[in-house]
């Protein structure tokens, strides 16, 4: 009886977190703009649920299938998240990038206001450095992303000057190669920049600028809100496996 009490108790546990994670992923469609990573959180609290309510009456096959993929979402995510947390700028660099994220209509999300007070905090500890915002326009945005990064940055006290747009990039890859043209324009010698993502997306973003030709950088991290942690993980657990496959 008491086995059966506590296996009660765990299933209505699990399908809680199931359900928390499925209604993260649908709130997300409401407060930020659509992409990929709010399908996966509601595919994934689904899964969870299925787990929990249906777990003796599925196959055998079906049963290790579900966990692997899970087991092995929740290592990457946490690999990416642990490895990001480790900075390495010096604050002695030439240049910094801010790498573009979703903009509603004209205001930077959540998650590139981040970025950005990472970036105004480097400039004050590095002002001579210039800051190159990356981002091209999305289908949901009214502004290219690096013109709504540069208004920010401005209205938070970095000078113009030292704002330098890349506003063609529609990806990471993008951000890094059209980044360097720049780059090597405004600079005669060998230079050092640092970058500013979040977390979780540290590692994908370190390859793609040495895939660009930026040997001398170093990272600096923005944490991400427990409410898109989830749903940004876990397009970034997909997305790192494309760069590994198709790279």
């Amino acid at each position: 009886m008491r086995g059966d009490y506590m296996k009660t108790i765990l299933k209505i546990i699990v399908a809680a977190i199931g359900a928390v994670i499925t209604l993260n992923g649908a709130a997300l469609f409401f407060v930020s703009n659509v992409n990929l990573g709010n399908f996966l959180s509601i595919g994934l609290g689904a899964v969870i649920i299925l787990i929990a309510l249906l777990f003796n009456k599925l196959a055998q096959w079906l049963k290790i299938l579900l966990l692997s993929g899970i087991g092995v979402a929740v290592v990457l995510s946490s690999i990416l998240i642990a490895d990001g947390k480790n900075d390495t700028v010096t604050y002695s660099e030439d240049a910094i990038i801010v790498l573009g994220a979703a903009v509603h209509g004209k205001t930077p999300s959540r998650t590139l206001r981040y970025r950005l007070k990472k970036a105004v905090e480097y400039h004050e500890q590095n002002p001579d450095a210039i800051i190159i915002v990356s981002g091209g326009q999305g289908a949901q945005e009214d502004i290219s992303e690096a013109e709504a990064m540069k208004i920010y940055l401005i209205e938070n006290g970095v000078a113009s000057d030292k704002i330098i747009k890349e506003d063609k990039s529609t990806s990471t890859t993008e951000n890094f190669a059209f980044s360097k043209e720049i780059l090597d324009k405004t600079f005669d010698n060998d230079y050092a920049v640092a970058f500013v993502t979040n977390e979780y997306h540290i590692l994908r973003a370190s390859l793609c600028a040495k895939r660009a030709g930026l040997e001398n950088t170093t990272h600096l991290h923005s944490n991400t809100t427990l409410s898109y942690l989830i749903s940004g993980t876990l397009r970034e657990c997909l997305a790192v496996v494309k760069y590994i496959i198709f790279k």
